[in-house]
């Protein structure tokens, strides 16, 4: 491979971000300090525990930060940490870092985070794996490779100043395991409700006992619970594991690699949502034709935190790049914020296509 991984490579940024299909060619690979000179160069390694070797998806984000991330937090943007390790780097406003010794990729990646303040740095290179929500419990040997297909490594690369190079024990994480749900979705897609509120209103309107409300969808007899601000749906998806983020404030939002995501949503929605309403679960719409058997399980749960009545729904999608005779993947991500006043009009997100029709393991 030989194009750039960089979508902004005339830009500097404070976020720098690539993915690859296959995280294994990362195995050997080193981040390089450079200080202008060749013989300069300091290679620290990336996954000395050869972490990266049992291949997936590897997302690989860069981040320049004032004050390093919470451990806690990243494992819930990123998953569960697998391993890190952290190096004492000095740099100068001439200083360049970048990754090189990537199996099938035959230059060095300038992570485009400078020009840099001259001083002490530490750097941080965590390594984390995040699993779909439904293949979090036990499972069964025939399901470990689905399971694999769908998982998501990221290596996560993180410079701050040296000063700041004990992370903060005493201060409460921001984000947590209620503003980011990664799982898996079937053609049909899901809705964001609140279960509670949304339940009663349709006993309300059709009744105790069982219903289809895919039926009644279809034939827009459910055009009112979104007038009402109960809740949001995204129609028809191509089935595959997304990540969907509720950054608990505008500044949270800021450590999402937005490098990553891109600078224009490759989809989106606008939804009215009702004042009172702070949580959303997340509901596979396949469950609708079901909904006594719906409302009585545990469905993952999103804080909308803030004010307002509209709620915005932006789809991004990264492009894993094709390595190791792997093809490309997505990599999709919802991002749910919330804003005041209220929508003029709602627009659904439907018909979501994101790669040709195949068949995935787990939709």
């Amino acid at each position: 491979m030989n194009i750039p991984l960089h979508n902004d490579i005339n830009e500097h940024s404070s976020h720098f971000a690539f993915a690859l299909s296959d995280s294994s060619v990362l195995t050997e690979a080193k981040l390089i300090i450079s200080h202008g000179d060749q013989a300069d160069e300091v290679p620290l390694d990336i996954d000395p525990q050869s972490h990266l070797k049992d291949g997936r998806k590897v997302s690989v984000i860069a981040q320049l930060f004032q004050n390093p991330l919470q451990r806690e937090e990243a494992s819930v943007l990123y998953g569960p940490e697998l391993s890190y390790v952290q190096y004492a780097v000095s740099l100068t406003d001439t200083s360049s870092i970048s990754i090189a010794s990537i199996q099938g990729v035959d230059y060095p990646i300038t992570l485009d985070l400078g020009p840099y303040i001259a001083g002490d740095y530490e750097v941080r290179i965590a390594l984390h794996r995040k699993t779909p929500r439904i293949a979090e419990g036990p499972l069964e040997p025939e399901q470990l490779a689905m399971v694999k297909y769908a998982q998501v490594n990221t290596v996560h690369i993180m410079l701050f100043p040296a000063e700041f190079s004990q992370f903060a024990s005493s201060s409460a994480a921001v984000w947590t395991r209620n503003h980011h749900v990664f799982d898996s979705y079937g053609r049909r897609g899901f809705i964001l409700a609140d279960l509670k509120r949304l339940s009663g209103r349709v006993e309300e309107m059709f009744g105790p006992g069982h219903h289809n409300l895919l039926e009644h969808f279809t034939e827009g007899r459910l055009d009112s619970l979104l007038e009402e601000g109960l809740m949001a749906i995204v129609w028809g998806i191509t089935p595959w594991c997304y990540s969907l983020y509720c950054p608990p404030n505008e500044q949270a939002a800021q450590v999402l690699a937005w490098d990553k995501l891109g600078e224009e949503p490759a989809r989106q929605g606008i939804y009215y949502i009702d004042p009172e309403v702070q949580r959303l679960s997340i509901i596979p719409a396949n469950e609708l034709a079901f909904w006594a058997d719906c409302i009585r399980k545990e469905w993952p749960v999103v804080e909308v935190s803030g004010e307002g009545e509209t709620l915005h729904l932006d789809l991004y999608v990264q492009i894993a790049e094709s390595v190791n005779g792997l093809h490309e993947n997505p990599l999709p991500t919802f991002v749910l914020t919330r804003s005041e006043g209220k929508p003029d009009m709602i627009m659904l997100m439907a018909n979501v296509v994101i790669v040709e029709e195949i068949d995935f393991p787990m939709a």
